[in-house]
């Protein structure tokens, strides 16, 4: 919606007209903040989706990204057993460098609580139900942080797009 010059006369039906142009931009606005929070949200997801997809990750990578409504807008939401393991990353090898790894209580060594064989220089094997083979684990993809950092960067772009367009 371009800039609006309403002129009325000061009068009882000046303002109900003048009351009536602001239920109009209220409406306006209410679509727009709609339309907004709907392509950031899937911008985030199909960001999100893409690094998931090219993520190094030695086991299934059975991560699945949606977008759903909620009552004030969207969520994008990654499900699935490797979704924390391609995040974070996993091993002593390559299982850190994500910046907010320690904030989510993840990096090395924090699963499965300190056990297990994080820490071997010789690296795992993965159970033949996971997909078998050597690991020395692998690095973090990040695919939900950047995600996020793309939504943040194209904020500025997205808004003049939507609010610029009737």
């Amino acid at each position: 919606m371009s800039y609006k010059k309403v002129v009325v006369p000061l009068s009882v039906s000046g303002v109900q007209k003048l009351q009536d142009e602001l239920k109009i931009y209220q409406r306006w606005q209410k679509e727009k903040a709609v339309e907004l929070a709907q392509r950031l949200a899937m911008l985030g997801a199909s960001v999100a989706s893409i690094r998931f997809s090219r993520a190094i990750y030695t086991g299934p990578k059975n991560a699945t990204v949606t977008v759903e409504a909620i009552p004030k807008g969207y969520r994008v939401k990654a499900n699935g057993e490797s979704v924390l393991f391609i995040e974070f990353g996993s091993g002593v090898t390559y299982g850190s460098g994500h910046p907010e790894a320690q904030e989510f209580g993840m990096g090395p060594g924090t699963y499965p609580n300190g056990k297990g064989h994080w820490d071997d220089p010789r690296g795992w094997y993965l159970p033949k139900e996971k997909g078998g083979g050597h690991t020395y684990g692998n690095p973090p993809a990040m695919p939900m942080y950047e995600a996020r950092k793309a939504i943040e960067q194209e904020l500025p772009r997205i808004v003049r797009e939507v609010f610029s367009g009737d």
